[in-house]
């Protein structure tokens, strides 16, 4: 899945929303993380959002809350998943 086909640096919020979707999270937990990723409102992801957007992902799937404060931990990488297999796992 390529999320910047056209190389702009901005991934929009829906191809975001779609990638992010298939972590298995709920959607009121992607809506915090995006709240955060998108802390200025831009309505898309620089590449900065969206590596934090994967780090909070890879922190809430190890049961933590969704904080700025958590990403100086040690977190395993995010799993996402699309039709029952591994689409991206960065372990």
């Amino acid at each position: 899945m390529k999320l910047d086909p056209g190389n702009t640096g901005k991934i929009s919020a829906g191809d975001a929303a779609q990638f992010l979707k298939k972590s298995g999270l709920s959607d009121s937990t992607l809506g915090k993380i995006w709240d955060l990723a998108d802390s200025e409102r831009k309505g898309y992801l620089d590449k900065r959002g969206f590596f934090l957007a994967l780090r909070l992902v890879a922190s809430a799937q190890g049961g933590n809350d969704i904080s700025l404060n958590n990403l100086n931990q040690t977190l395993a990488a995010p799993t996402f998943v699309s039709n029952g297999h591994d689409l991206i796992s960065l372990n």
